[in-house]
């Protein structure tokens, strides 16, 4: 029997060929003529969907904990479809501090490891700042970090002060620092504390009293009204201290760090009570952070905003306080203790650290057992109006 065959008619577009014609080709030959070209069409895949082209870890030893600074350089290849690169296990003892905003890709936590997820090709340059946790036998220490299945393991390097700690793995690193290799992709640091312990003992000297020389704050809004709030106060103390804070109305506390360091205060009827102390013996110095989230309420054409910073129990000498407000809105100070730093606004924005939204600026000295506010009206911005 005769294959079936079909009349394709060809439209020649060569100048050495007639302008039109007819030509009769049989059925499976069409159909392979269709699967060829199908198949030519299609662009090829790529040999991974993406590849993690640089990584570097750097580390630095404290009494209680190893603080990682993560560098990542990621190339994604596939274009069109979500791609997830896992580059690090985060196990129990591991907290996230700091993760980039990058655009067009996310870097969270999911699936219990670090993960980048994007449908966007191209390469994505990002940080990441992360606090290990060790387990601990009396005065040892030890401390480990795993890699994902997308990054090939690289060593740490780590700073260790030498008058401080002594490294028991690597067994035989010596000096300020050390590169630790993973073995069998798996990061392994040892180490024993060879000081005594913080707690500051009887001296001559007269103790010193606690107080907080500075503070900074920042406010961050959405348009919807999710806001946040970050407050480091700079801690002058000798010895270990009670501090007492008092949260604002409608707050919730996310975290509080000592030194990068999770913090677990005791709640009591709305206060926060913590336990804070140099992270070095002989030192005066310490960073508390306090990150709050609070709910604003849906931003409307015009309206006013109450805002307040914790109460603490110490006195502070001045503190400084920035907001980042979405910039459709043009606001006004209309009450509070806060007054505007326009000295502080006139200065060059830090790139680094600048976020979304318009910049306001406030500041207020001598803060003692009181809480900062600060009242703000919004209205429409309509500079920008073409109907004015």
């Amino acid at each position: 029997m005769r294959m079936p065959s079909l009349v394709l008619g060809l439209l020649l577009t060569t100048t050495d060929v007639l302008a039109s014609g007819s030509a009769t080709v049989p059925l499976p030959e069409l159909l392979e003529l269709y699967e060829r070209k199908e198949h030519e069409a299609a662009p090829p895949e790529p040999p991974a969907r993406a590849l993690v082209v640089q990584s570097q870890l750097k580390g630095r030893l404290t009494a209680e904990a190893l603080l990682v600074e993560a560098h990542f350089e990621v190339e994604v290849l596939a274009d069109g479809s979500w791609t997830q690169v896992k580059l690090l296990r985060l196990d129990a003892d591991t907290y996230l501090t700091a993760l980039p905003t990058l655009g067009g890709a996310t870097v969270a936590a999911l699936d219990e490891h670090l993960t980048l997820v994007t449908r966007r090709p191209g390469r994505h340059v990002f940080d990441v700042s992360f606090i290990l946790r060790p387990t601990a036998v009396g005065p040892e220490r030890q401390a480990q970090l795993r890699f994902g299945p997308h990054v090939t393991p690289v060593p740490l390097r780590l700073e260790a002060d030498a008058t401080a700690f002594t490294l028991t793995e690597p067994a035989l690193a010596s000096g300020e620092e050390v590169d630790v290799y993973p073995r069998q992709g798996v990061l392994r640091v040892g180490w024993r504390t060879t000081v005594a312990p913080k707690v500051a003992r009887q001296v001559i000297r007269p103790p010193l009293e606690p107080s907080i020389p500075e503070a900074h704050a920042t406010w961050v809004s959405t348009l919807e009204g999710k806001a946040s709030l970050r407050v480091r106060y700079a801690l002058r103390l000798d010895r270990e201290q009670p501090l007492e804070l008092t949260l604002p109305e409608g707050h919730h506390l996310e975290r509080v760090l000592l030194d990068s360091a999770p913090l677990v205060p005791e709640e009591k009827e709305g206060r926060l009570l913590v336990k804070v102390a140099p992270t070095r013996v002989g030192e005066t110095e310490a960073t508390l952070e306090v990150v709050l989230t609070r709910d604003l309420g849906v931003f409307h054409l015009s309206g006013r905003l109450k805002l307040a910073l914790p109460r603490v129990s110490w006195p502070v000498a001045s503190i400084r306080a920035r907001a980042h407000f979405p910039a459709v809105f043009n606001y006004r100070r209309e009450g509070g203790s806060m007054e505007p730093d326009e000295a502080r606004t006139e200065e060059a924005p830090d790139a680094s650290t600048s976020l979304p939204g318009k910049v306001l600026d406030f500041r207020q000295y001598l803060v003692a057992a009181s809480a900062p506010t600060l009242e703000l009206g919004y209205s429409v911005d309509i500079s920008q109006s073409y109907f004015r």
